[in-house]
C-alpha cells in the first residue's frame, strides 16, 4: 500500500470513532450549554443506571397544572462518588435542580446540580 492509502484509512478510522463518540456524549448538541434554569418540584421516579441516570420531576406551573420534566444526570459511578445512590432521594421528596434545559424546548434538562434537604450537589459539566 502506498503512503496516501495509508494516512486515508487512518484518518477515515479516527473520525469514525470520533463521530461515535461525539453520538454518545452530544450534551452541546441536546442541552443549552449557556443556560441554566431552576427547577422545584416532587420527584416521581429515579431511574439509576448505566451510562446515565435520570429522574422524573413534577413541575408546578402557574395555571394549577404540572409537567414532568425528564433530567438526565451522570453515570451511578460519578452519583456514587457525589454521595447519591438509589436510596438518597425517594419518590415524592421536593427537590430543587439546576439544569440545562433542552435546545427543542421539550421539558428536559441535564441536571448540573441537585440540592437536597441536607447538602448540595454539583454534577455539572465544567
Amino acid at each position: 500500500m502506498n503512503r496516501w492509502a495509508i494516512r486515508s484509512v487512518a484518518l477515515g478510522g479516527f473520525l469514525m470513532v470520533g463521530a461515535e463518540l461525539q453520538a454518545h456524549h452530544a450534551v452541546a448538541s441536546v442541552y443549552d450549554l449557556n443556560t441554566e434554569v431552576v427547577l422545584e418540584g416532587q420527584l416521581t421516579k429515579l431511574n439509576y443506571r448505566n451510562p446515565h441516570s435520570n429522574l422524573l420531576l413534577a413541575v408546578p406551573n402557574p395555571d394549577g397544572t404540572t409537567t414532568e420534566w425528564v433530567l438526565t444526570t451522570a453515570s451511578t459511578q460519578v452519583l456514587s462518588r457525589a454521595g447519591v445512590d438509589r436510596d438518597s432521594i425517594k419518590p415524592g421528596e421536593s427537590l430543587k435542580i439546576t439544569i440545562l434545559p433542552a435546545r427543542n424546548g421539550n421539558p428536559a434538562g441535564f441536571i448540573r446540580r441537585l440540592e437536597l434537604a441536607d447538602r448540595d450537589i454539583n454534577l455539572g459539566i465544567d
